[in-house]
């Protein structure tokens, strides 16, 4: 019997004794100082970088941003983004899921758009609700996009009109809110995978100490089955603020012309209430090595993976960060290479394996190897990734590998530049 077939458990274990393996080596930041929520300025005022010449900048009296570039592919259309620089990190414990209910009750009435008529007008212009016209919920902000068919004047005052209902004119009917409650329970229902629920518990033990496993964007029941207007309110007052938003249009559009309808659409927003405190998002709970084991016989397969993971704070872009990023990317670019060659070998005991770096919200970064193999292989895959991992470290890399990831990264700015006039 296979050890994962011995338990179900989520364990603590010794390294022989994995078969589903995290294997964490977590250390401090030097500071981790509590930060602003959001940030009112464009990174380019933060940083030494020089901003693209082709997107015209704004601000508001009353603090919302904007973003405009004229762009011609696809041919007649213009795409609308409005970012609420809030999500789940922003909720307290009493609106664990709200900032996701929220976004889905912008399409269930507003100042303009009675529920079941927003719809209606998207497909009255032959806008397809999902393609065209979309949503989604994340830990630090919330995104409405939407798709215009072209950017006539009178497409984009009423494409903005929708922008501004969902930036302040949400109704909020308790009617709604029951109708659109059952939705959000089931879309939680059909979440609970085996790929999901490994996924949960991982970052419960990985990123215990921070915001991260307090406030997933599903929410949880107790405050899904009983939150009404009261409480959506709540968070949209607080967090829903001209300040917090940036809005980005890009398309078949004039900049001067679309500036003076940002302004008649947006200028009359104003916030309402007192500004919340920013939570506090912790630091990891954790320091030195420890390791993980979860089992979920669903999968059929089994992930093993050696990661470091550190508190981080945000840092203003520059040119230093930049070549650091560089440096970062071609080093988890020859890993990958080493690994695609031990794949070639028919004797190899995994069947996927990757190396991978980020970030979570500007405030943990993370560095992993990985491979996918079964029950029978993960010691023997674990040596693998560990074997490809040190020898990395301890050796570094050859003028080949180096020169190979070179003309790589090369071509695909080249290509990138020859195709910026088709750029979708």
């Amino acid at each position: 019997m296979s050890p994962a077939a011995q338990d179900n458990r989520i364990r603590i274990l010794p390294l022989a004794g994995i078969l589903l393996l995290l294997l964490f080596l977590v250390f401090p930041a030097a500071s981790c100082a509590q930060q602003s929520c959001s940030t009112t300025q464009w990174p380019y005022e933060l940083g030494d970088l020089t901003p693209a010449p082709d997107l015209s900048r704004g601000r508001l009296p009353n603090g919302l941003r904007y973003i405009i570039k004229h762009n011609n592919e696809p041919e007649n259309r213009v795409a609308i983004y409005l970012d609420v620089q809030a999500g789940s990190f922003q909720e307290t414990s009493e609106q664990r899921g709200v900032a996701h209910f929220l976004e889905h009750m912008m399409f269930n009435g507003s100042d303009h758009f009675p529920p079941g008529s927003l719809i209606e007008y998207f497909q009255s212009i032959g806008m397809g609700f999902g393609n065209d016209v979309n949503a989604h919920t994340s830990y630090n902000e919330t995104v409405y996009h939407l798709i215009l068919p072209d950017g006539t004047k009178e497409h984009l005052e009423k494409g903005l009109l929708v922008m501004a209902d969902y930036a302040r004119g949400a109704l909020l009917l308790e009617s709604e809110i029951d109708r659109e409650r059952g939705v959000i329970l089931a879309e939680k229902r059909a979440r609970d995978s085996a790929s999901y629920r490994s996924r949960v518990a991982s970052s419960s033990f990985a990123l215990r100490g921070t915001r991260v496993p307090e406030r997933r964007v599903i929410g949880i029941d107790t405050v899904l089955e009983n939150a009404d207007s009261k409480l959506l309110k709540s968070y949209y007052d607080g967090w829903y603020r001209p300040g917090n938003m940036v809005l980005v249009i890009v398309g078949d559009v004039q900049p001067s012309e679309t500036e003076k309808l940002i302004s008649g659409a947006f200028s009359s927003i104003t916030p309402t209430g007192s500004v919340p405190d920013c939570p506090d998002f912790g630091k990891l709970g954790h320091t030195g090595t420890e390791t993980f084991y979860h089992y979920e016989p669903e999968l059929g397969s089994s992930s093993i993976s050696i990661e470091s993971l550190w508190d981080a704070l945000p840092i203003n872009d520059s040119i230093v960060l930049q070549r650091q990023e560089l440096t970062r990317q071609m080093a988890s670019i020859i890993v990958q290479y080493r690994l695609q060659k031990l794949k070639e070998n028919p004797d190899i005991p995994f069947t996927q394996a990757g190396h991978y770096y980020g970030d979570i919200a500007d405030r943990i970064g993370y560095v992993s190897i990985s491979a996918q193999t079964d029950s029978d292989n993960w010691q023997e895959s674990l040596v693998f990734i560990s074997k490809t991992l040190r020898q990395a470290l301890e050796f570094g890399f050859s003028a080949s590998e180096l020169e190979r990831v070179k003309k790589e990264i090369f071509a695909g700015l080249e290509s990138a530049v020859l195709q910026e006039k088709s750029e979708d």
